[in-house]
């Protein structure tokens, strides 16, 4: 009789740490939910430098969703609250000559629950139109 209430507690000490366990790695490190992904990077030059006013555009694989943003000074840009999905983004000059004229560009993401780093960092160079 006594091993089978020292067999018991064991299993009941161990549940219940297992779910300890695994909620304390969900609370430190969080979960990826759904519109928890981003995709986010830096506009260049062909010297490395940073180029601020440039429209990025972000469309989704179906169409039916377009979001733009503008490079800060520092040359970033950053999509949040995003779906799994595969996006199409557009880095387009669009202040004329004032920081450089640079040719328009397109690159695809694909952001997954699944990827280890399901946020996208997406660096870009841009050429230069003349």
């Amino acid at each position: 009789m006594r091993g089978k209430i020292n067999w018991t507690w064991k299993k009941i000490t161990g549940t219940i740490l297992g779910v300890l366990g695994i909620g304390t790695l969900v609370s430190c490190y969080g979960m990826v939910e759904d519109d928890d992904l981003s995709v986010y990077g830096t506009v260049t030059n062909s010297d490395g430098g940073k180029i601020k006013g440039i429209e990025v555009t972000l469309k989704n694989s179906s169409g039916n969703g377009t979001e733009k943003t503008t490079t800060s000074d520092y040359g970033k840009y950053e999509f949040s609250y995003l779906s799994e999905g595969s996006y199409t983004l557009t880095f387009k000059d669009v202040d004329g000559s004032e920081n450089g004229s640079y040719k328009e560009k397109t690159e695809e993401a694909t952001l997954s629950y699944n990827d280890i780093e399901p946020n996208k960092e997406l660096n870009v160079t841009l050429e230069n139109a003349d």
